[in-house]
């Protein structure tokens, strides 16, 4: 019976902790035929400094315009990020991502009137925009006026009641996160070719030259008239700093391990929770992973001790959340995996459903009728 209960323990310990990679490489490797970096899914870069203009905040009207230079390797079925607004709080000021072969923009609201039913943000996007191995030039301009999309240089949408910095408040310190959310739970892959940052509403005619600059094979060459505050070529082509050419000191970092901006621990239930055939999947193998727990570690400490049945019975419960709370926080070191509160209380009813059956079967094998039927078998 120890035997079982040891495997038990380490059978939880492999599941919850695998791949044990608490040191994993960031998969972000320069282009070697030209300007330009490739995300390969778990790869992050960030900004080195928190970015602030003259110590003040970044974007004094919430007006800015993003110009990004893309090739898309997948179709992928989540929604990976391609750049991150990231300002310290849990839902991102902004994120641009990919959801298939379509661009997706989520930005954070004022308030719940402004964003979706039951949502703290709110979303626009472009259909077919980022299709596998084809290059594409997006821009995305938003103001106090609603956000205009461009795509290849020419106008695509317009969306007058949503703004990218609706919900970005008193907020000055912000980091830019490329090819991940924050979190680093949401890789992208592909490459990136080059990208210019503007603290302001950039007019169609601008839009339409830079994208006559690329298609000179002038890249990104967007300085001369919109003065960016963010200009890069990506064309290093080696090391771990990114250079904007026209402030020296806002460098985007690529790390050697896979470093998370934001760490979630211990994520509450209703922030992943969702009606579907995965997350009850989810649910079922968290329940039914401390079943065993429970059902063995009873039967073996019955074995060994004269505890009281309730006193041991609540200390067996005691050790399921214990172990489950030192998997979750662990989690929070481990790229692949998520530290959330729900499966510590899913291991814990796993851990007394274990109990139940044990009681049960305990409470059969004292009463007579269980005593004859145990007796008639051979």
């Amino acid at each position: 019976m120890g035997i079982i209960c040891t495997s038990i323990l380490l059978g939880i310990l492999v599941a919850g902790l695998w791949p044990f990679n608490f040191f994993p490489e960031n998969k972000v490797s320069w282009l070697p035929d030209r300007n330009g970096l490739q995300f390969n899914g778990q790869g992050i870069i960030e900004s080195s400094t928190p970015w602030l203009k003259d110590k003040k905040p970044l974007f004094p009207d919430d007006s800015i315009s993003l110009v990004l230079w893309l090739r898309p390797l997948m179709e992928p079925k989540n929604l990976p990020h391609i750049v991150t607004l990231y300002d310290g709080q849990s839902l991102e000021l902004f994120m641009i991502g990919q959801w298939r072969s379509h661009l997706v923009i989520r930005s954070r609201v004022d308030g719940p009137a402004t964003g979706k039913r039951g949502k703290s943000y709110q979303e626009m996007g472009l259909d077919n925009a980022l299709l596998k191995n084809q290059e594409v030039f997006i821009s995305i301009t938003s103001g106090p006026e609603g956000s205009t999309l461009y795509l290849n240089g020419q106008r695509m949408q317009s969306y007058p009641h949503h703004r990218l910095l609706a919900g970005a408040g008193s907020a000055g310190n912000v980091r830019f996160v490329l090819g991940n959310a924050a979190t680093g739970q949401s890789g992208w892959t592909g490459s990136f070719l080059g990208m210019a940052i503007y603290d302001r509403v950039l007019a169609a005619d601008q839009v339409s030259r830079n994208y006559r600059s690329l298609s000179l094979n002038d890249p990104l060459l967007m300085k001369q008239g919109a003065d960016p505050i963010g200009l890069y070529h990506f064309n290093e082509k080696r090391g771990a700093i990114i250079h904007n050419r026209v402030a020296a000191d806002d460098t985007l970092i690529i790390s050697e391990m896979f470093r998370p901006v934001q760490r979630r621990v211990l994520d509450p239930p209703w922030r992943d929770f969702r009606w579907n055939s995965s997350f009850a999947l989810d649910v079922a193998v968290n329940i039914a992973g401390f079943v065993p727990l429970g059902l063995f570690f009873a039967a073996f400490a019955r074995r060994i001790s004269r505890i009281r049945s309730r006193r041991l019975y609540a200390l067996i419960a005691m050790l399921g959340f214990g172990l489950s709370l030192a998997i979750e926080l662990l989690q929070v070191y481990l790229p692949t995996r998520y530290s959330q509160l729900s499966d510590v209380f899913c291991n814990v009813t796993g851990t007394i459903l274990g109990l139940i059956m044990f009681c049960m079967y305990e409470r059969l094998d004292q009463s007579p009728v269980g005593r004859m039927e145990l007796r008639k078998k051979p």
